[in-house]
């Protein structure tokens, strides 16, 4: 332990902390112990399971899409069976906000709600939404999220330039 202590302090092992936390940060698939789960998962599960939460992920789409259609500043893309569904952010439409992160921190800030950059994906200014949490919760956190759109837009919404448009 004190090995240890010492060296963090003394910043000798910074490099490999990083390292296991980048490691530990990265989850590629299902672990071991669920790897060897599977099969008899897939052959005792029964058919009602898959059909139910498929009509779950359905039911949760439509209430997500149909919520944010409400809000000029989004444009949500209807998922075909995802478990998210991303949503454009006009962000020539908001007052203070110049990209999905931008938009992301202001809304964990002021709104509690908390969706996923698409930045990290190469998508810029869309957002991530999850659609496995219980159906109250998912349709207040589209109230919150167009709630904070109107708290941010902009009185007269700023022209795209042609490189923007292209």
């Amino acid at each position: 332990k004190q090995w240890y202590q010492r060296r963090v302090r003394d910043n000798r092992l910074v490099k490999v902390r990083d390292g296991l936390t980048r490691l530990c940060q990265v989850i590629i698939g299902a672990n071991c112990l669920i790897q060897s789960a599977i099969p008899q998962i897939l052959e005792t599960v029964p058919q009602s399971f898959y059909d139910d939460t498929l009509k779950r992920l359905k039911s949760a789409s439509e209430v997500a899409y149909t919520e944010l259609l409400k809000c000029p500043q989004l444009r949500p893309v209807k998922p075909q069976g995802a478990m998210y569904m991303m949503v454009q952010i006009k962000v020539e439409e908001l007052e203070d906000i110049s990209d999905d992160m931008e938009f992301v921190e202001k809304l964990i800030t002021e709104e509690s709600v908390f969706p996923l950059p698409a930045n990290i994906f190469g998508i810029p200014n869309y957002v991530r939404l999850v659609l496995t949490v219980p159906e109250e919760i998912l349709q207040e956190a589209c109230q919150r999220i167009v709630q904070f759109c109107n708290n941010h837009k902009l009185a007269v919404p700023r022209k795209k330039s042609r490189i923007e448009q292209h």
